[in-house]
C-alpha cells in the first residue's frame, strides 16, 4: 500500500471507528496510530469490526485508560456495534478476570456516557 493510500485508509478508518474527525496527526505517536493501527490492524481480515471493538475495549480497560475506555465505548454505541446492556454485561465479565477496581472505573465511565445520552434526549 502506498504511503498516500495508507494515510487515507488510516484517516477513514479512524473516523469510522471512533466517530471523530481524524485531522492531521501532529506527533509520531498519532502518525503511527493512523498509519498502522487504523490503516492496517483494524482492516485486517479474520475479525469483524464488532469483534475488534470488544478486544480493544477489553484491552484499554485492562490498561486502565479512562480516555480510551470512554472513546471506544462511546464510539461502539454510536456505531450500533455495541449496546449499553452488552457493555454492562462486559463490565461484570471484565471484573472477574481483571478485578473489581478496574471494572468500577469502566462502570463509572458507562454511567457518565448514559447520563450524557439521557441529557441529549431531554
Amino acid at each position: 500500500m502506498s504511503e498516500e493510500m495508507r494515510r487515507a485508509t488510516g484517516r477513514q478508518t479512524f473516523e469510522e471507528i471512533l466517530g471523530l474527525p481524524a485531522g492531521d496527526p501532529a506527533t509520531p505517536l498519532m502518525v503511527a496510530a493512523q498509519d498502522f493501527v487504523f490503516a492496517e490492524v483494524w482492516n485486517r481480515p479474520g475479525l469483524d469490526r464488532r469483534s475488534r471493538r470488544w478486544i480493544t475495549l477489553a484491552s484499554v480497560a485492562a490498561a486502565g485508560s479512562p480516555t480510551a475506555i470512554h472513546a471506544y465505548a462511546l464510539a461502539g454505541l454510536a456505531s450500533g456495534d455495541l449496546t449499553m446492556p452488552e457493555l454492562r454485561e462486559f463490565t461484570l465479565q471484565f471484573a472477574i478476570f481483571q478485578g473489581f477496581p478496574k471494572a468500577v472505573e469502566v462502570e463509572r465511565i458507562l454511567d457518565e456516557i448514559a447520563r450524557a445520552q439521557e441529557d441529549q434526549l431531554l
